[in-house]
């Protein structure tokens, strides 16, 4: 089974986070965060990865530190849960529509993080969330996980629906890209063997 735990724990958050790679979307999330719990929860749903997340944090601040961490915790579990990354279909790339928006994200499971971010909101906040934190969590989950992220809104009006098309994004190319290729054989999906 392709699973990653990760605890982590600093003086403005406490997590815990569980991945099943090769789940059926189960989530049981909790991170103090209405919309970011939304979001992660049909990340959940749409890459099929079982997905636990369990979130204290100093949100009598701001969100920043929950947001940022969890995407941190969530990236380390997806590369444990990865391994040698073995027989992996490694790319993906998926356009994401939701009513009025269109977003393209693009995946290399390459162990060379990178994160190119091209989505613009209109809006600061969706209710009381700050719509930079979007960019804060792709950027701590990338590069954390190791992966090549490309995530651009080619159009699109509505600030929830322009996230939402993200996460939705995100989750289906990942659910792709991570799916064992049965022409691969068991092999590293790279010329040099490693990955």
């Amino acid at each position: 089974m392709r699973s990653g735990e990760v605890k982590r724990r600093t003086n403005e958050t406490d997590i815990a986070v569980k991945l099943v790679l090769d789940g059926t979307g189960k989530a049981e999330i909790s991170t103090g965060v209405g919309f970011f719990d939304h979001m992660l929860d049909l990340f959940a749903r749409h890459s099929l990865i079982d997905t636990t997340v369990k979130v204290k944090g100093d949100t009598h601040i701001d969100d920043h530190h929950s947001v940022e961490d969890a995407g941190i915790a969530l990236g380390e579990a997806l590369k444990q849960a990865l391994g040698d990354k073995k027989g992996i279909r490694r790319y993906a790339d998926v356009h994401l529509p939701m009513d009025e928006t269109l977003t393209r994200v693009a995946v290399d499971v390459s162990g060379r993080p990178f994160l190119v971010f091209r989505t613009q909101f209109r809006a600061e906040k969706i209710g009381s969330f700050d719509t930079e934190l979007v960019r804060e969590f792709f950027q701590a989950f990338a590069i954390n996980a190791g992966l090549t992220l490309h995530v651009e809104t080619l159009y699109g009006d509505n600030a929830h629906h322009i996230a939402e098309s993200c996460f939705k994004g995100l989750a289906r190319a990942l659910r792709q890209a991570l799916e064992v290729d049965p022409r691969e054989g068991g092999r590293v999906p790279s010329t040099k063997g490693a990955l």
